[in-house]
């Protein structure tokens, strides 16, 4: 039975399409999904690693860890016995 072309233009509802259709979209769906899990991972490894690194030199520390740093040294060089300390990179009273 040959279909005239009207017939392909004619949207009509039919659920056994529509199920055949969601069958092949689905993996579609999870290569996308997939590909947007390998983006989203590899984006959060590169910032951790910029953030947070840990290396024995102060050069390949990550950000947080520099800071995090300098602010335990400020904190150990404050004297608490010296009112007139006005630079905390060493620990001395004027």
């Amino acid at each position: 039975m040959k279909k005239n072309k009207s017939s392909y233009l004619k949207c009509e509802f039919n659920p056994e399409n529509k199920k055949l259709s969601l069958l092949q979209n689905k993996g579609q769906v999870v290569l996308e999904y997939l590909l947007l899990m390998v983006v989203v991972v590899s984006m959060a490894a590169v910032l951790t690693q910029a953030l947070v690194k840990r290396s024995a030199d102060e050069s390949g520390q990550g950000m947080i860890v520099k800071s995090w740093n300098k602010m335990l040294g400020i904190i150990g060089n404050d004297l608490a016995d010296c009112s007139k300390q006005d630079s905390f990179q060493s620990p001395k009273c004027k």
